[in-house]
Order: C-alpha cells, then sequence, then structure tokens
C-alpha cells in the first residue's frame, strides 16, 4: 500500500497528470513531488512529520493529493482567515477537481466571526445607547443579515474591524444558550459546525484546534469531529498562538464585557429600576481602580511585569478583592432569578467562572510578599498594563507536553509544514516546542532562482538599531530607493513606534520631493482594505508591523521591494522571554542561541519571503541592520535568508534598481509591438 500511494502521487504530479490537465501552465517540481511522497510515506506509517517548503515548492497540493488519495477525513488548521478563505474557495476544489474526487469541504472559524441573531436582534432594541457610529455601522449589519447565508462578518466590507459593535452582534462561548435560543435554528455558528461535521475536509484555524485540546484535558464531548489526519499549514505560529492561547489570564476588559452583558440582559429580562445599572457602574468603577493601581506600580503606561521584578506586587491585591466583592453582590442578585431563566443562569455561571480567576489572583498577588517565596520554574505570573486595560497571565514556559499527550490520545499523523521551520536546516527549536522530538523532519528549498531574482542590500552606514533616531535615520536611507523604485514596496517595522516614526518621516520626504507616490500606513484602515489599496494603487508604499511580515502574498510589480527596519529579535524585557532566558541558563544552555536567534530568523525569513512570490518576480530585500555584517551571529542570520545577490554599497542596489526599471519599459515595449 505504501508503494502503491507513493506512485499515485507521481502519477498525478507527473507532466501528463491530472493535475497538468486542469493547471494552466503547470510544470513539474521535484521537490513538491518529493514533499508530497513524504506526507504519504508518513500517512501510512500513521508518524507525525516536519517539513519546510520554501515559498513557490506548491506544498498545499503536495499535502493535499496525498491526503486525499489515502481516503478519510482531512483535518486543515491554519494560522489566520485568509490562507482557510483561499483553501477553501480555491485550492481544495482545485484538487478535488483534479483527482476526480467528490467530497464536501467545509471552512470553520471561531464563533466570533459570525453574526449572532439573538444578540443583533437585542443590539438593534437597545439601538438608543450606541454612538452615531456604531449605529450606522448596525444598520450595515443589518442589510448584511438580510442577504447572508453564512453570517461571517469578513464578508462585510463597509464595517472596520475596530467598531465597538461586533462585540454587540456576536456571541461567545459565555453568552451563548445554544438549543434554548430562539435562532438556534437559523445560528450561523450552529449551521457551520454541522457542515463542519458532516465534511470530509475541514479547514479551521489554530486557535480552534486549541480550543479542542484545552476541552479534551477538561473531558469535554471532542468539540471537532474526528478526523483521520491533521495537517497543520503556517505551523511555525503555533508555539506562540498556545503560549498566548493556553495561558490562565483575565483581564479587566473581560471583567467590564461580563458586567455590560450581565446588565442588559437583566434590564431586559428583569426590570428593577436602577439597581442592574449600579451593579454594572460599581464593577466599571473597580475595573478602573485595579488599572490605575497596576499603572502606579507598572510606573509606565504601557508595560508588561513579571509579579517577581517588584517588590510592591501585592498592593494589587486590595482593589482586585474589592473588584470580587463587587462581582459577588451582582452575582448573588442574578441568582435570585436564575430559575427560570436560561440567559441569567449562563451569565452567573460566568460570573463566577471570572470570580474564581480574581480571587486566584488575589491570593498569587498577596503571596508576593512572602520573603522565602521561590518564584515557578516552570511557568510566569505577569500582567500587561495597556492605556484602557490590565491582564494578568499565568504562563507555562513550556507547552511540549501538552502538545505530546494530545497528539498520542488522538493516535493520527499530524503534518506540519511552513515556510520558516528550520534554523540553518536545524529544526529542533521548533520539533522541542510542539514535543514533537519523535517526527520526521524535511526541507526542500524554493524552486525559485533568488540569485538572479533578487538583490539583498544592507547598508552599513547607518546607526545601530538602539540608537536616538534610528527610525529616521532609516527612513532617510531608504527614500532614494524607494524613488527609484517608483514606491512599490512595503517597509516592516519591528515595532508600531517605528511605523509611526518611518511613514511620517517618509510622508514629509515624499512632500519636499513632489512625489506622488501613496504612502499607506497600518492601522489606517482595515488589513485587507490596505492591501486591496496597495494592489489597486500598482505604485504605494505601505508601512507596517509584525500583521504584514506574512499571510500577504502579492506576485508582480506591485511589490518589488522589501525594507525591514531591523533584526526582529523578541524583546528581553518581556516577561515570558525573561522567563524562558532564566530557564535555559539554568540548563547551562545558551538563551541567545536557543531562544533569541531561532525567533528572529523565523521572522526574518517570513518577512524576506512577501517578496519573491512567483518564478517572474523581481526585487529587492533591504535589511536596515549592520550588525547582519558586524556581529558574529550575524552569519548565521546571513545564511538563513534566501540566496539573493547581495552587496552593502549603495551603488550597487541603484544599478540592480536601474536594471529592473530597463527591464519593465522592455516589457512595456514587448506589449506595445
Amino acid at each position: 500500500m505504501d508503494k502503491t500511494l507513493k506512485a499515485e502521487v507521481e502519477k498525478v504530479f507527473a507532466p501528463d497528470g491530472c493535475l497538468a490537465h486542469v493547471t494552466e501552465g503547470y510544470t513539474p517540481r521535484q521537490s513538491q513531488i518529493e514533499f508530497s511522497k513524504a506526507v504519504a510515506d508518513s500517512l501510512e506509517k500513521k508518524q507525525s512529520l516536519v517539513v519546510e517548503a520554501g515559498t513557490g515548492t506548491g506544498k498545499t497540493f503536495a499535502y493535499l493529493v496525498p491526503c486525499i488519495i489515502h481516503g478519510g477525513k482531512v483535518l486543515i488548521s491554519t494560522a489566520g482567515k485568509t490562507l482557510q478563505d483561499q483553501l477553501f474557495e480555491k485550492d481544495v476544489p482545485a484538487v478535488l477537481t483534479a483527482l476526480g474526487v467528490g467530497a464536501k469541504i467545509a471552512v470553520l472559524k471561531g464563533r466570533a466571526n459570525y453574526i449572532c441573531l439573538s444578540r443583533f436582534e437585542h443590539a438593534m432594541v437597545e439601538i438608543a445607547s450606541t454612538t452615531r457610529e456604531e449605529l450606522a455601522h448596525l444598520l450595515e449589519i443589518k442589510k448584511f443579515v438580510q442577504i447572508t447565508k453564512t453570517g461571517e462578518r469578513s464578508d462585510i466590507t463597509t464595517v472596520p474591524e475596530s467598531s465597538g459593535i461586533w462585540r454587540a452582534v456576536t456571541s461567545t462561548s459565555e453568552n451563548c444558550i445554544g438549543k434554548n435560543c430562539p435562532d438556534y435554528e437559523n445560528c450561523f455558528v450552529m449551521k457551520a459546525r454541522e457542515k463542519a461535521r458532516e465534511a470530509d475536509v475541514l479547514i479551521i484555524n489554530h486557535h480552534l484546534f486549541l480550543a479542542d485540546m484545552e476541552l479534551n484535558d477538561q473531558d469535554f464531548v471532542d468539540f471537532l469531529p474526528d478526523f483521520d489526519m491533521v495537517i497543520f499549514d503556517e505551523a511555525h505560529q503555533l508555539p506562540s498562538i498556545a503560549t498566548s492561547f493556553f495561558s490562565e489570564s483575565i483581564s479587566m476588559s473581560e471583567v467590564k464585557n461580563f458586567a455590560q452583558d450581565a446588565y442588559v440582559t437583566a434590564a431586559r429580562l428583569v426590570p428593577k429600576g436602577d439597581e442592574w445599572k449600579d451593579y454594572q457602574t460599581k464593577i466599571f468603577n473597580r475595573c478602573n481602580d485595579v488599572r490605575l493601581k497596576a499603572t502606579i506600580l507598572g510606573a509606565e503606561e504601557e508595560s508588561k511585569k513579571s509579579l517577581d521584578e517588584f517588590t510592591d506586587a501585592f498592593l494589587m491585591a486590595e482593589p482586585i478583592q474589592k473588584l470580587a466583592l463587587g462581582l459577588q453582590g451582582f452575582i448573588e442578585a442574578l441568582k435570585k432569578f436564575a430559575q427560570d431563566n436560561e440567559e441569567i443562569t449562563l451569565a452567573v455561571k460566568t460570573g463566577e467562572e471570572i470570580l474564581e480567576k480574581l480571587n486566584y489572583w488575589e491570593k498569587a498577588l498577596k503571596e508576593t510578599v512572602e520573603k522565602d517565596r521561590k518564584p515557578d520554574e516552570f511557568s510566569i505570573k505577569w500582567f500587561n498594563l495597556t492605556p484602557k486595560n490590565v491582564t494578568f497571565s499565568d504562563t507555562k514556559l513550556s507547552y511540549a507536553d501538552k502538545f505530546r499527550q494530545y497528539r498520542q490520545e488522538m493516535d493520527r499523523p499530524w503534518i506540519l509544514t511552513s515556510a520558516t521551520l528550520s534554523v540553518e536546516n536545524d529544526f529542533h527549536h521548533f520539533t522541542d516546542d510542539m514535543g514533537l522530538e519523535d517526527a520526521e523532519t524535511h526541507s526542500w528549498e524554493s524552486p525559485f532562482h533568488y540569485a538572479s531574482q533578487g538583490m539583498l542590500y544592507v547598508p552599513t552606514d547607518i546607526p545601530e538599531p538602539n540608537a536616538p533616531y534610528f527610525s529616521d535615520e532609516v527612513a532617510e536611507k531608504i527614500w532614494p530607493l524607494l524613488q527609484k523604485n517608483r514606491g512599490r514596496a512595503f517597509v516592516l517595522c519591528t515595532t508600531l513606534r517605528a511605523v509611526q516614526k518611518i511613514s511620517d518621516s517618509l510622508k514629509v520626504q515624499a512632500e519636499r520631493a513632489n512625489e506622488t507616490i501613496p504612502i499607506l500606513v497600518q492601522n489606517d484602515a482595515p488589513k485587507n482594505e490596505l492591501i486591496r489599496q496597495f494592489k489597486e494603487h500598482g505604485n504605494a508604499i505601505l508601512v507596517g508591523s509584525m500583521s504584514f511580515w506574512e499571510g500577504v502574498d502579492i506576485k508582480g510589480e506591485a511589490l518589488s521591494m522589501v525594507i525591514i527596519d531591523k533584526i526582529p529579535f523578541p524583546p528581553p524585557d518581556d516577561p515570558v522571554i525573561k522567563g524562558k532566558t532564566n530557564w535555559l541558563k539554568s540548563q547551562n544552555k545558551n538563551h541567545f542561541r536557543e531562544l533569541f536567534l531561532p525567533e528572529a530568523i523565523t521572522l526574518l525569513k517570513q518577512g524576506a519571503g512577501r517578496l519573491i512570490r512567483d518564478r517572474n518576480d523581481r526585487g529587492m530585500l533591504i535589511i536596515c541592520d549592520k550588525r547582519l555584517l558586524t556581529k558574529s551571529y550575524g552569519a548565521m542570520i546571513w545564511n538563513s535568508l534566501p540566496d539573493f545577490a547581495r552587496t552593502a554599497r549603495l551603488e550597487n542596489a541603484l544599478a540592480f534598481l536601474e536594471e529592473m526599471s530597463l527591464e519593465k519599459q522592455d516589457k512595456i515595449g514587448e506589449v506595445k509591438f
């Protein structure tokens, strides 16, 4: 059977195979065929497989073909909605058509991605309490609800992702009353889950997979249907998503959201004058008191602090205790009416869960005053302070055991793939994080000829990244190159502060030079809208932070330059990074080589990967960080990047751009004739 499956795979990818018959301009790629055969082998052996496949390998078809030929139900998990939609709308149907296989495909997203009809109706009743802007957004959603079949909020392009109305018209597991809801039969979430149960190929995201893991730990019935194999695309994001997802956290925003929802529900179902509003106001005020105390102790408006970093963390216990007492009073008042009302019963249950978290953190904060208390070796307790919120988190330093145990319980092969999983062909950083020490690993380089398709330029006449006005210097150095390239560039920054500084500086320089190159900036519009505008302009500069480093696929001349401000090392003052650093040191391991370098290289490769997306693309990668050339670790980073032609001289970079410009003119001339 093993040989038969591999043979079938080779037939599909052959020059005269079924893929060639349905794919315009199909050309067999040896790396894609070898990748696909490795997946076939893994399926037959029921062994997990980790594959790094460079851009252009065709990894999606490489894993889909053997999985579908093998038969059984396929679960595909991705990091984001963009790839989910691409798989559902394009890639999976294409493979099924090529193979002549009839199979049901479904995509399932988190419930916050779907309109909740019940909450939407309640929002329409409470319309007087919305702001003018939210009212306009709500009316747009009303139009959408009347025509949509899926209820997916991403289909509403006229309502920004940041709109406050979304929370009012989507549900959570805490406020959904399930079969007791009057809109249950028409519920978009339930319809999506029903299709998921019937699907032969189900496409989800990593958060949903982790939610299934979490429910499994709590002895719940499986959240996801049973599948015969699991594919993780964009697998490099799994460890960081898991760290965030599995952290035991409570935020003041979460408490406020509960108080707001409980108030609206109680006021609608059990009118009692102003009493419910009084409870909500008290909780809001006490949440603000907690944040104020955290601000005083944290000293900065935006900061992340480990509880072990300072001696007066215990002072936050008192405002949390008062908040817990206020919440307890609200819960007791709700309990009087819970017996005959499902929504209030659910609110009580949610409130009690939040109360339990607050009590946990009150105790944890009080314990920090103990002189002989030793920090936990395997987890970090910390808080994240922002201008409007404070979140308390208990984060384990490793979730490898959790992944290892779940994989063994599933007893299904896991296929994990990404363009960035190794450092100099060494996978242990990723496999150790995922409990995949027994997995087979492979790496196939991109089929693109980077040496002729692109150039990497590293300017050396630039300050160190920690120097004052570094971002302004970056903007000054890259402006002549952006002018020469007529825009058509991504400027990828490691921080939002750098995004603002560099974009502001570029706008000033464009105005001075009387240039009409559009400059798009992260947060000026939703990400998808910025990408749409970038493609439409054809000569724009897009300045963005981490959300643009990966998951963006723009082929052709519209994106022919990618500029990265500096090597994206993880912030050393981040509490979790500090905890991992200390843990590695305790094991006599080099934390810089084991943690900082792999993290930076993975993200840098992702950013660089935005440039060449097709065998006909040409472009320039600019990394404004001379440490690539001056530090001993620079060679490891250098060797991990695509094999572009490389230079540290501005005149060579400008000459390359001139060459690209002449090529473009030749193509235009060819088209005219």
